[in-house]
């Protein structure tokens, strides 16, 4: 390279968001009192969201400006604010609400937050990837939202929430349940982009409970690549794309050789444990 050559510099993991009140005009009527009402009340829990730097979640102008300040002319956007009646931020806190109408609220405020995020996207073309979410407790809704996705300009792919266990969703290495998201994932060209912090069970809130939640909030997520390894997806759909965000790298040559070793000693065991359980998934890779 010549030392008078520029590179591209593009930020894979950039977070940002609606403010809490912008969601509104996004949302179905029907649910703007509701939302009225929840907005009223609402406190939000972070405090990058109440300080002087919260507008560079949904500042286009100074975001774009402190993001040239260092060199970066374009980004990936993960969500970050609070998507209407939600508790806490979506990223982490995905498993469906105890009621039906709990739950179609807060499929009504992810869908808020992806058309802001859409709107938000155009007004810096081909410089903001942002990301679509969805919930996984609905694939079909999860399919369509995907495509419209797509149409709207979300190229940031999807950000595929975890189903840990306690969550009641079905694990995401089930090879049938969620064939028809991986499909349109993998027709599309959408990657599927699973974030640290998505896939952690629910903790209690004494200290130690919220340091072992550090200690193990990467490998929780790390989860989503083995078990979709497991369910096949990867080969029946070889345009398929998993990205692992946020979750380091250095664990991965360890894990591909146990992955290795794991699957060869099933695909070569005779009248053993592991072949009786493990054919099944051995003869699919």
């Amino acid at each position: 390279m010549d030392l008078d050559d520029r590179y591209v510099l593009i930020s894979a993991d950039c977070h940002g968001g609606g403010g809490l009140l912008d969601y509104r005009p996004y949302l179905p009527t029907r649910f703007h009192d509701d939302f009225d009402a929840w907005a009223a009340t609402y406190e939000i829990p972070y405090e990058d969201l109440k300080g002087p730097d919260a507008d560079r979640n949904w500042d286009g102008v100074r975001r774009t400006r402190e993001l040239e300040e260092e060199g970066i002319v374009a980004e990936v956007v993960f969500p970050n604010t609070i998507p209407p009646f939600f508790a806490t931020a979506s990223l982490t806190d995905q498993p469906p609400p105890d009621s039906r109408a709990d739950r179609e609220a807060r499929w009504a405020g992810l869908q808020a937050h992806n058309r802001w995020m859409a709107d938000f996207c155009a007004e810096a073309p081909g410089r903001r990837a942002g990301m679509v979410q969805i919930m996984l407790d609905d694939v079909d809704a999860a399919v369509e939202e995907i495509r419209w996705a797509k149409s709207a300009g979300l190229h940031g792919g999807v950000l595929l929430p975890g189903a840990p266990p306690g969550s009641g969703l079905v694990p995401l290495y089930d090879p049938l349940h969620y064939e028809s998201l991986w499909q349109v994932c993998a027709e599309l060209d959408m990657p599927v982009n699973h974030h640290s912090g998505s896939a952690v069970p629910a903790s209690g809130e004494a200290p130690e409970d919220k340091v072992v939640l550090l200690l193990e909030v990467t490998w929780w997520a790390h989860r989503a690549f083995t078990h979709l390894l497991v369910s096949g997806a990867f080969e029946r759909h070889p345009k398929l794309q998993l990205v692992l965000t946020e979750q380091g790298t250095a664990w991965l040559p360890e894990e591909l050789a146990r992955l290795d070793y794991f699957f060869d000693r099933m695909s070569n065991a005779t009248a053993s444990q592991e072949v009786q359980w493990g054919e099944v998934v051995t003869g699919r890779l």
